[in-house]
C-alpha cells in the first residue's frame, strides 16, 4: 500500500547503577503473585522448545479513551483472546498506552484494571511505559504492574527500563534478550538518560556471557531514524502520518546499532504507521496498533504483531508478520 496524501493533525501530547543480584524467572503460563516480586531489573522466560520464542506484540490499548470506551474496550479484549487462541504465543509484550490518562486522578485504578485484564489472558506477559499511560503516583503503579497474574514486568529500580532473558528448557543462559525503555515518561522521546542506562546495561550483558546473547529492543516514541528510512526508500508497509519522535536524540540509534547485540527495534504511539525496514544492520518497526478506543481505525485496521524468533537459524533468526483477530496475517512487503 502506497503512502497517499492525508494529513493528520497530532494528538494532544501529555508529557508525562549497580544490578541488582535477584532475577525473576517465570515459566509459560506460571502466574506470578505480589509477594513473589523480586527486587531485581531482569526477568527470565523459559519457552517451550530450544532457541525458539513466539511473541504476540501489541502498542496502543488505550483503555478508557473517549466515548463508548466499555464497548471498544470490550472489542480489544475480544481481540486478544482471539489472537492469543489462533496463535498460541508464549508471551505477550505491550509497548505501551495501555490506559488513557490520569484524568480525574483514575490513573491507578485504570492501572490496576488493565493489569486485572492482561493477568486473566493467561499467558507471561511484558508492560513498556506510553505517554499516556499516566497517573498521581508511579510507585503504586510499578507495584501493581509487578504483581500482576503473568506480569513479567522489573522496571521499578530503573524507572520502568529493564530486560527480559528467554532461555531454554533447563537452560541458565539465555539465547535471546529483550531490552525494555521507558522513553515515554517524564520526557518524551529516546534521551541521554534511557542511552546512559541501555549502554550500562548492553555492558552487563557482555561481561556475564561472554558469546552475548542478540537482543530486540522495545519501547512506545519511535525513534528520528523512522524518518530516514522512509527518506531512504528502504521502510515496507503503511505511513499515513509523520513520525512523532518528540524530543528523541538522534544519538540514540547510534547506542542501539553499536552495542554489538542488538538486531531488531520496535516501537508504537502513532497508530496510522506500520512499517518497517533495515537501517545498518538494525531492522526497525512500527508495531501495529491495537486498541479500538484509540485513532487511526479508519485508516489502519487493528491488530497485532507476531515475531518468531528461531536463534539457531542464522540466516533468518527472526519472521515478523503482522496478525489479525480473525486469523489472517499480513507480512510488511510493499514500498511506501
Amino acid at each position: 500500500m502506497k503512502k497517499d496524501s492525508f494529513k493528520l493533525g497530532r494528538r494532544d501530547f501529555v508529557k508525562a547503577g549497580v544490578l541488582s543480584a535477584g532475577v525473576c524467572m517465570i515459566g509459560p503460563g506460571r502466574a506470578l503473585s505480589g509477594e513473589s516480586v523480586s527486587q531485581s531489573s531482569i526477568a527470565t522466560l523459559t519457552t517451550r522448545e530450544p532457541d525458539r520464542l513466539k511473541m504476540l506484540a501489541l502498542t496502543d490499548l488505550h483503555f478508557f479513551e473517549g466515548k463508548a470506551r466499555e464497548q471498544k474496550d470490550e472489542h480489544t479484549l475480544e481481540d486478544l483472546r482471539a489472537m492469543i487462541k489462533i496463535f498460541n504465543p508464549e508471551l505477550v509484550l505491550i509497548c505501551g498506552d495501555i490506559w488513557y490518562e490520569d484524568n480525574f486522578g483514575k490513573g491507578f485504578k485504570r492501572c490496576q484494571w488493565s493489569c486485572d485484564r492482561l493477568g486473566e489472558l493467561g499467558v507471561p506477559w511484558v508492560f513498556v511505559w506510553g505517554n499516556h499511560d499516566t497517573s498521581e503516583d508511579h510507585k503504586k503503579c510499578h507495584r501493581i504492574i509487578s504483581g500482576a497474574a503473568n506480569s513479567l514486568y522489573r522496571g521499578a529500580l530503573y524507572d520502568g527500563n529493564y530486560r527480559v532473558e528467554i532461555a531454554g528448557p533447563g537452560k541458565s543462559e539465555p539465547f535471546w534478550e529483550l531490552i525494555i525503555i521507558n522513553d515515554a515518561m517524564p520526557e518524551s522521546g529516546f534521551q541521554k538518560d534511557q542511552v546512559k542506562w541501555f549502554k550500562a546495561e548492553v555492558e552487563r550483558i557482555h561481561q556475564k556471557y561472554p558469546s552475548s546473547p542478540p537482543a530486540f529492543v522495545f519501547f512506545h516514541v519511535p525513534l528520528v531514524q523512522m524518518r530516514t528510512l522512509v527518506g531512504r526508500g528502504l521502510a515496507r508497509g503503511v505511513k499515513y502520518e509523520p513520525v512523532n519522535f518528540e524530543k528523541g536524540i538522534p544519538e540514540a540509534f547510534d547506542a542501539l546499532k553499536n552495542s554489538g547485540i542488538v538486531k531488531a527495534v520496535f516501537c508504537g504511539h502513532d497508530h496510522y504507521n506500520n512499517y518497517g525496514g533495515e537501517l545498518d544492520g538494525v531492522y526497525l518497526q512500527y508495531l501495529r496498533a491495537t486498541g479500538y478506543a484509540g485513532y487511526g481505525g479508519d485508516k489502519v485496521k487493528k491488530g497485532g504483531t507476531l515475531i518468531s524468533i528461531d536463534a539457531a537459524n542464522e540466516s533468518k533468526p527472526f519472521e515478523v508478520f503482522t496478525v489479525f483477530a480473525d486469523g489472517s496475517t499480513w507480512e510488511l512487503k510493499d514500498p511506501l
